[in-house]
């Protein structure tokens, strides 16, 4: 016995191809799309409308807009752009000074060590000095001593 029904899966392919068909028919003529441009430039005239609304209403109540809050944001990404350009010329700044305090180091013992040695020089030469100011002063003594 065989039995009349269809596979459900061929009746509704069946059945899709033929809703295809009517659909296609419909929507591709002249008319069906000169009526869907007609119904979209209502809508968008309607968006706009709506849009004009809003804003007029949005500014009334002195709420922010959404070209207030992409300002917004636009400025908070310059601020991080601007935070990172000064991390970044902070960080090395830092290594410069880093280098700077220990040339700074090397120099200051370098100064250190000359000075001590100046000190040195001058001491003795203010021996010498001296010692130079002794030995004129017991040859002018004995001078007058003779």
């Amino acid at each position: 016995m065989e039995s009349k029904q269809q596979d459900p899966v061929e009746y509704y392919k069946s059945l899709e191809k033929g809703l295809n068909k009517i659909i296609h028919s419909t929507a591709n003529t002249l008319t069906f799309t000169h009526a869907f441009g007609k119904a979209i430039e209502h809508h968008l005239d309607h968006v706009v409308i709506q849009q004009k609304v809003i804003n007029n209403w949005l500014t009334v109540c002195d709420i922010a807009k959404k070209e207030d809050f992409a300002e917004v944001a636009r400025k908070k990404v310059e601020c991080e752009d601007k935070l990172d350009d000064l991390d970044e010329t902070l960080y090395m700044l830092n290594i410069v000074l880093k280098n700077d305090h220990s040339q700074l180091k090397k120099l200051n013992n370098s100064l250190r060590g000359m000075l001590c040695l100046l000190e040195n020089e001058v001491k003795d030469l203010k021996e010498i000095k001296i010692k130079s100011l002794k030995d004129e002063l017991e040859e002018l003594k004995r001078l007058f001593d003779d």
